[in-house]
């Protein structure tokens, strides 16, 4: 990313669950997750100079997309605005589809993931290597679904540690190491 610059804003609205529609609409915990999105959209259109080139990039399936979007009307987002992938079905296929939309822009926008704060560790091993210069925030929305719900899903998104994992582990491991070497010899210094 050495010549290139942040060129607008991508927010990947991660609305993909195992858990089905209830009686009102969308589970609390995709709702949870659009609400964060919708706070991250205002935030921006507040606050940054490309707003106008902010796109949510909507990732759920058929029986969800409807609701979703009129979730996003009713929080008085364009429509126009809206990118939709029906075809992910996880966090790494979802990154995957990010490049491949991404892939004709010379200058990358910044993107935003919203998901369910237990999806950080996954989004973070799949980001590291696929989203590799480009700028990413993870945003994590609550979800207070059993843990057995939770660990269910978790099992579909559950990431695969390759070479950048454990090349991120060995750094900081060697960090805390030569600290504590050089705090260990400060002490005995002052003794």
């Amino acid at each position: 990313m050495n010549d290139r610059f942040i060129d607008g804003n991508l927010i990947i609205l991660y609305a993909l669950s195992k858990t089905s529609l209830t009686q009102d609409g969308l589970p609390d915990h995709i709702l949870n997750r659009i609400k964060l999105c919708v706070n991250i959209h205002g935030l921006i259109m507040r606050s940054k100079p490309d707003k106008n080139r902010t796109v949510i990039y909507i990732v759920t399936n058929l029986d969800y997309l409807g609701y979703v979007k009129e979730e996003l009307r009713m929080a008085k987002i364009g429509q126009d605005n809206l990118v939709v992938d029906t075809k992910s079905k996880n966090v790494r296929q979802t990154c995957d589809q990010i490049i491949r939309y991404l892939k004709g822009r010379v200058n990358p926008p910044k993107i935003y993931f919203v998901g369910s704060t237990w999806q950080r560790e996954s989004f973070e091993s799949n980001s590291l290597t696929k989203l590799e210069g480009h700028v990413v925030q993870f945003e994590g929305a609550l979800d207070s679904r059993s843990v057995a719900e939770i660990d269910k899903e978790n099992a579909a998104d559950a990431p695969k540690k390759g070479i950048q994992i454990y090349k991120k582990q060995a750094k900081g491991k060697a960090a805390n190491l030569l600290l504590n070497i050089l705090f260990q010899n400060r002490s005995e210094a002052k003794r």
